[in-house]
């Protein structure tokens, strides 16, 4: 899951959390730990121990009650990165991988996420030019492009007015989702092995560090796509926006263009987007599934095509409306997964989270 930037240059796992390491999991490893002690602090605590223990008499410990055995019960005693490493088991023990020919599946509890044919040499060539044409934008994006190099958690805070002392568990749940949805997506990297642009067209010359990995899918927008996904399902169980229809098209708005940046910034092909875009969606599918929740997220093909991405004819295809282009992607049966209880845990404890306003519990 390596990315640029994050973790203070621990590299592999990338720029994990977000909300400045303050919300829910927050750089996940290490986030509640207990931190360490100064030489000072240490000797203190052991030269006051000693002073002290005398009171306590030199009688047995008394005898405690036990905790209750593998139960959610315990998970509000456990670190934020405890609990973290608890979903990453629990999801991806039902992940699977095939590659037949050229062409690669996803599937989750042995249904399938996604089928991808590999992009051909001339493909990259042909898209190569789409990246050239987006490097006018990079003037206008480079704080958006920049400060997305990690998980941009942030800008979907903005959009759904998320704080860390109200919002814990909604930005652990999307922190979640992020960390899925870049191990698939990863998954399918090393199975494709698809050459980055700049590795292809000399002329694109990237604005970022080209990631050390391969292009397609493009996990940012597998993690944006899978992280609105969770967010809509959010939206519709809280109840508590009054403008909840302009949140929902914000944030539809927001996946696609933090996908759409790294192909400004030069380091993905548009087809990259639309096998991320379809990735993450299925994946978001299967994170509310596992959390109980409602979930209207599809199986997808995508053959790739010599297309540019585009967003509203994205959802319009997810939602089985006709296009007039043949963008190379059909969606298929609805994504299924069963109840998990460690996933149920957190959905409850997001849940709870919900902003309250005025007498009907609606934010005005």
């Amino acid at each position: 899951m390596a990315r640029n930037g994050g973790m203070g240059g621990m590299g592999g796992m990338g720029g994990m959390g977000g909300m400045g390491g303050m919300g829910g999991m927050g750089d996940f490893l290490g986030a509640g730990a207990a931190q360490g002690n100064n030489p000072i602090l240490t000797a203190g605590l052991q030269t006051t121990a000693e002073a002290i223990v005398f009171a306590t008499g030199d009688g047995p410990a008394p005898v405690p009650t036990q905790l209750p055995e593998n139960s959610t019960a315990n998970l509000d005693r456990s670190a934020d990165w405890v609990r973290g490493s608890l979903y990453l088991t629990d999801f991806i023990k039902d992940v699977g991988s095939s590659v037949v020919g050229e062409e690669v599946s996803l599937s989750f509890e042995n249904q399938n996420l996604l089928s991808v044919h590999r992009p051909s040499a001339s493909l990259l060539s042909e898209q190569s030019k789409f990246v050239r044409d987006y490097s006018d934008l990079r003037a206008d994006r480079a704080a958006e492009i920049t400060s997305q190099l990690g998980f941009p958690t942030e800008y979907f805070a903005m959009i759904l007015a998320l704080h860390p002392a109200h919002n814990r568990y909604t930005l652990e749940l999307i922190t979640v989702t992020q960390l899925m949805c870049s191990h698939l997506a990863m998954m399918a990297k090393y199975s494709l092995a698809i050459r980055r642009p700049d590795q292809v067209d000399t002329r694109i010359m990237p604005m970022i560090a080209t990631p050390g990995h391969g292009s397609f899918p493009s996990a940012h927008a597998t993690e944006a796509y899978g992280v609105a996904t969770v967010m809509l399902g959010l939206l519709d169980a809280w109840q508590s926006y009054a403008d909840s229809p302009d949140r929902r098209e914000l944030v539809k708005q927001l996946a696609s263009r933090i996908a759409v940046n790294r192909t400004v910034a030069g380091v993905h092909y548009p087809m990259d987007t639309w096998a991320g875009a379809s990735l993450g969606q299925a994946v978001g599918g299967a994170i509310l599934g596992r959390c109980g929740a409602p979930q209207t997220a599809k199986a997808a093909t995508y053959t790739p095509k010599n297309t540019d991405f585009f967003g509203t004819d994205f959802e319009k295809l997810l939602a089985g409306d006709s296009v007039p282009t043949d963008y190379g992607v059909q969606f298929g049966a609805p994504v299924q997964s069963t109840v998990s209880p460690l996933f149920n845990w957190l959905w409850k404890k997001a849940l709870k989270e919900a902003h309250t306003g005025d007498t009907n519990g609606v934010i005005a």
